[in-house]
């Protein structure tokens, strides 16, 4: 499903329709997902379609731009220890027009239920989008329009053994690349100690047939916040 169009344009499958009809001088866009949701969009242009999965952090609104990903096993790293482990991330998709270099978000759309908890203290905490994972030594197989797969290379920089319960990602930093049967991210977590850990990304795909997604805040002409994120509240 993933890839870039032109109009006119029909994708169904057993949950969703996706539908780009001539009506007038423009297009109308519907989208259905499982029987429920539903949007319309008209629009004039002679733009491609681009339908990619992007920052998971937009349904059902933008609440939060973190994602923390709490992991199903504690991961224990020995003083100075490098370790690469894989971990499942959830999938949004978005739907954008293109003229060149310019694009206009017309839907974002999950297969996921949207979940959310609070990183660190009630008073300073951070909202998040919440997922929870098994942990993989390897690329695990995955339902490319559900989840992702986010390599994480971690270093434990301390003196200390330290324990890795949950991981928190800025989604302006996210660079997701994809193809038919994956997509990914790669990231890079420097522990500090049990408390603090700095978590940026690395732009470059999981394998060499991948594809970048458009960002959202590049399509949306928003500037940018750091993408690294320092976990000040534990790890």
């Amino acid at each position: 499903m993933y890839g870039t169009y032109s109009p006119p344009l029909k994708i169904k499958t057993k949950k969703l329709s996706i539908n780009f009809s001539k009506k007038g001088e423009g297009w109308e866009y519907k989208r259905s997902l499982s029987g429920e949701e539903k949007r319309v969009s008209t629009f004039f242009s002679k733009g491609k379609i681009i339908i990619n999965p992007v920052e998971p952090v937009n349904v059902p609104k933008e609440i939060s731009s973190h994602l923390l990903i709490e992991l199903e096993k504690e991961v224990v790293l020995a003083p100075k220890e490098r370790i690469k482990l894989y971990l499942k991330f959830p999938i949004e998709i978005g739907v954008l027009l293109s003229t060149g270099k310019n694009y206009r978000v017309l839907d974002v759309f999950t297969f996921t239920k949207p979940k959310y908890t609070l990183y660190g203290s009630i008073k300073n905490g951070i909202i998040c989008k919440y997922w929870k994972s098994d942990i993989s030594t390897k690329i695990p197989k995955v339902n490319a329009l559900e989840e992702g797969v986010i390599e994480v290379d971690i270093t434990n920089k301390s003196g200390e053994w330290v324990n890795i319960v949950n991981l928190v990602f800025q989604a302006h930093g996210m660079k997701i690349y994809y193809n038919k049967n994956l997509v990914s991210m790669k990231s890079v977590v420097s522990v500090i100690n049990d408390d603090v850990a700095e978590i940026d990304f690395i732009n470059a795909p999981l394998k060499e047939d991948m594809k970048k997604s458009i960002e959202l805040y590049i399509a949306k002409k928003l500037i940018p916040l750091t993408g690294k994120f320092v976990m000040e509240e534990g790890v």
